[in-house]
């Protein structure tokens, strides 16, 4: 029992890592291309870009984010007790379904365009919407291929599939924002045509993928009742529902700032600090979070097998060990923005003037410790819907969504405060949504999560970290260039990290093996 619990649990890591090594590469190369493009076309260009997406991504949420997790579990529940051909029924269904929504998604982005750029504050946006529209259908197809790989714990066709994405992206939107220039809205409008055909290239490497998992011979076991059409629609909707409303707290915040921000701020320039902080500043802050997103995602099948194996027990053993390694990962994340935040946003964005520089690294700085709090929601949103749990989270994110709202309208409005209203409101939201979540997964799921081991000792070593860092980035400031001293304090930042834990014993022994790439040389410090 214990040597299949062990297997569990690596598999469980191996799928972790994969998804968020896959997840890393591709935002490292996203954050990568918005540094030459932001330098290209300036913070008025990037501020129309990032005016598209906040809109574009809750399209893709509605249209997305609950089916392929809803995917996930049921062919996850599927292949656990062998029933091979039925989770590929279970995928064609959902199939159809992504289809029809990304359809009307797309047309609904098409044919309003006009309507959303005027609201929004900047009609130039009106023509970025027509090109990026198709993207909404492509997306759904990506999502639904996805959700399957990952339901039989398949992880790298999502990883691949992502750098892709990115690898496109950045090649045609690099190469037609140069192209175009000095002409700044034809720039912006063919780096967005970079996006569309961005999917096209993953929607087609991931059938690929799938006509090659589809040769092979899988029987299923056990009397086997005739599969239910109406039933597998009646579950994928049950369960993607109320995931797919919790998935609504990222573009919900986002489009929100993209309205209040434009609207509010009493300055001529409103547009240019939008886009810093849509921009460059969201690029900084959602690059770690993708460590974390690897395990809220493997975390709904991983947990689903057990409950489907009536091992309540090793999902709860589970869940609290995904939640300590959220941590683990995006608390160093969030300590080292804030103290570097200004040498890395001057590495990465030098395009900008001294002025926008200043600015963005302080709204990175005040935004910083966000990047925990969302990693944290990620994670505990997926153990309560993984563990049927499906509604509560939905009602917390809503809460945190209108608290944001509320607060970005009063600091928005406060002209000491101005742009930078806005990750202050961010960090609040997500706080408010974390601390609901956690308090709900102890009380109510009865997960024990160890304070001492889930956040003292990760703590502990994060602050030791912390105060390396702020001893020595201004003596390294004045001997080294900045790229220079920028590399040199995040390595011996993280190494110091790395060493702390082993010696304050953040992973026991058997956790620590399980770890992959590391875990035998963090196992031989204990």
């Amino acid at each position: 029992m214990e040597k299949s619990l062990n297997k569990n649990q690596g598999g469980f890591l191996k799928s972790v890592f994969i998804l968020s090594l896959g997840g890393f590469i591709a935002k490292l190369l996203g954050a990568f291309y918005r540094i030459p493009l932001t330098n290209i076309i300036g913070s008025y260009g990037m501020g129309i870009y990032q005016l598209v997406f906040p809109l574009f991504s809750l399209l893709l949420t509605i249209s997305t984010a609950g089916i392929p997790v809803a995917v996930s579990k049921l062919v996850a529940e599927k292949a656990a007790v062998g029933q091979h051909k039925q989770a590929h029924k279970v995928f064609n269904t959902a199939l159809v379904m992504l289809a029809t929504f990304g359809l009307i998604g797309s047309a609904l982005l098409f044919f309003l365009s006009n309507n959303i750029a005027a609201l929004q504050g900047n009609g130039d946006a009106a023509t970025a919407y027509k090109i990026i529209a198709p993207s909404v259908f492509l997306v759904c197809i990506i999502s639904a291929y996805r959700g399957y790989f990952q339901g039989l714990m398949q992880m790298s066709p999502t990883a691949v599939s992502q750098i892709v994405e990115q690898v496109v992206k950045m090649t045609v939107g690099l190469v037609c924002a140069i192209k175009f220039m000095p002409d700044v809205i034809k720039s912006v409008n063919f780096a967005i045509l970079g996006v569309t055909l961005s999917e096209v290239a993953a929607t087609v490497l991931l059938f690929v993928m799938y006509l090659f998992q589809k040769r092979k011979k899988t029987d299923d076991v056990g009397n086997l009742q005739p599969f239910d059409r109406k039933k597998t629609v009646k579950s994928l909707l049950i369960l993607c529902l109320p995931i797919t409303l919790s998935g609504l707290i990222i573009p919900l915040t986002q489009l929100v700032d993209s309205v209040l921000v434009l609207n509010i701020l009493k300055t001529s320039n409103a547009t240019e600090l939008y886009g810093l902080w849509a921009g460059p500043v969201h690029s900084l802050l959602n690059m770690p979070v993708v460590l974390t997103l690897g395990v809220a995602t493997a975390i709904v099948p991983a947990i689903s097998k057990h409950y489907a194996q009536n091992d309540e027990e090793g999902a709860k053993r589970k869940a609290a060990f995904s939640v300590k390694l959220t941590v683990v990962l995006g608390l160093p994340c969030s300590l080292g923005l804030i103290v570097l935040a200004e040498p890395i946003t001057k590495l990465l964005y030098g395009g900008l003037s001294f002025e926008e520089i200043l600015i963005a690294s302080d709204m990175v700085r005040i935004a910083g410790i966000s990047v925990l709090f969302l990693s944290l929601v990620q994670t505990s949103t997926a153990v309560l819907q993984a563990g049927g749990r499906l509604y509560a989270p939905v009602i917390f994110l809503f809460v945190a969504t209108a608290v944001k709202t509320v607060a970005s309208i009063v600091l928005l409005n406060n002209p000491t405060l101005n742009i930078f209203g806005a990750p202050l409101g961010s960090v609040i939201c997500y706080f408010v949504a974390c601390l609901l979540d956690l308090v709900y997964i102890v009380r109510r799921q009865k997960i024990k999560l160890d304070l001492k081991d889930t956040l003292l000792k990760p703590l502990a070593c994060g602050l030791t970290m912390t105060v390396f860092l702020m001893a020595t980035k201004d003596l390294f400031a004045k001997f080294l260039p900045n790229y220079l001293c920028v590399f040199l304090l995040i390595g011996i930042g993280a190494l110091i990290y790395a060493v702390m834990m082993p010696l304050l014993k953040v992973f026991d022994k058997e956790e620590a093996l399980r770890l992959p790439l590391v875990g035998k040389f963090i196992a031989k410090m204990y």
